[in-house]
């Protein structure tokens, strides 16, 4: 048995599922992490803080928002961050065929900045292209992100003339923020990546790298003008990367509670071989820091273990509650030897 990591930090537990989970004990798992103060749950969609994360970008003083659909998904409402003002949202139009949504910001107190579309997006290979938006927003931090690439294609995936495909890095979150070019116009709206793990199946074991796709400003000039929705024209709004800062927004799908975003959780994993007659093989419990990725403490027993599984688990806890909470009393009484 080891452990490390002291977890008095951390106020939520995330607890994975299990794969071929036989001895079924995820709800063994679950109710000694409670007993040991932990405030822990499953890790389903309905639990987690919010349920999507992106981008978009301010497109009229008023507060039109443009992003991807999938970033709001069957929401109707959303959640906003703008220079790191915290704002909500209502969806007004949205098409899923695009992948494009706009959203206008309710009871906006002032004039907003904008990004404009370039008045003439001629597109050609090798051409500069920059993304802005809020990559990995958990990790990275709520801070916009500028990237540089090139548009590598005119045309998307299944060569889609709708779309461009660009080698600027793109990471989840990126989606719905505007890809602009040197002088800082829109010239599209970034979309996707390529599903890694698909290509690896298709092509006999080869990762893409940098494959990613942008939306081109033609179709989305029409979904807004088809929306109604006025912007500044001729140009761009801004003057550099600096000013467009002020108009890319974090966006997540629904009314999200900022006090839930302010948890610091963890991500609790269980991994074991259950062997005949009530026996681990093996058993490893392993809980992992969600914004570091990163192992904070880990309980384990290598070799086959004669107790029977209740019993291991409740040594286990042992140790992992004098190593999570030293001054706590140890609900689990005092360590044991097996």
């Amino acid at each position: 048995m080891h452990s490390q990591g002291n977890l008095e930090a951390y106020n939520k537990v995330y607890v994975a599922p299990i794969k071929n989970d036989v001895a079924k004990v995820l709800p063994r798992l679950l109710g000694r992490l409670q007993k040991a103060g932990f405030n822990a749950v499953e890790y389903k969609a309905e639990n987690l803080p919010f349920t999507s994360q992106g981008s978009g970008f301010v497109l009229s003083p008023e507060g039109h928002v443009l992003t991807c659909a999938h970033v709001v998904g069957n929401q109707t409402n959303a959640t906003l961050w703008i220079e790191g003002t915290r704002h909500l949202g209502r969806v007004v139009a949205c098409d899923t065929n695009l992948d494009a949504a706009i959203i206008v910001v309710e009871g906006a107190p002032s004039v907003f900045h904008t990004v404009g579309f370039a008045s003439d997006c001629k597109y050609q290979l090798g051409q500069d292209a920059f993304t802005m938006g809020f990559p990995l927003a958990n990790i990275l931090g709520s801070k916009p992100r500028l990237n540089k690439g090139l548009i590598s294609s005119v045309v998307g995936l299944q060569d889609d003339p709708m779309e461009l495909q660009i080698s600027t890095e793109v990471q989840p979150g990126n989606s719905g923020g505007p890809l602009l070019n040197a002088q800082g116009e829109a010239i599209g709206m970034v979309a996707a990546t390529i599903n890694p793990w698909k290509v690896f199946a298709a092509s006999g074991g080869t990762l893409p790298q940098n494959i990613n796709f942008a939306i081109k400003a033609a179709p989305l000039l029409d979904f807004l003008a088809e929306s109604k929705v006025s912007m500044p024209s001729g140009g761009r709004s801004t003057n550099s990367f600096e000013d467009i800062t002020k108009s890319v927004a974090l966006i997540r799908g629904g009314v999200v509670d900022e006090q839930r975003l302010k948890e610091k959780p963890l991500l609790c994993r269980c991994f074991y071989l259950a062997l005949p007659g009530d026996h681990f093989g093996r058993i490893r419990i392993e809980f992992l820091d969600v914004t570091k990725i990163s192992v904070v403490l880990t309980a384990s027993e290598d070799k086959y273990i004669r107790a029977p599984e209740n019993k291991v688990l409740d040594v286990m806890f042992e140790e992992i509650c004098e190593k999570a909470f030293p001054d706590r009393p140890n609900p689990f009484g005092s360590k044991k030897k097996h």
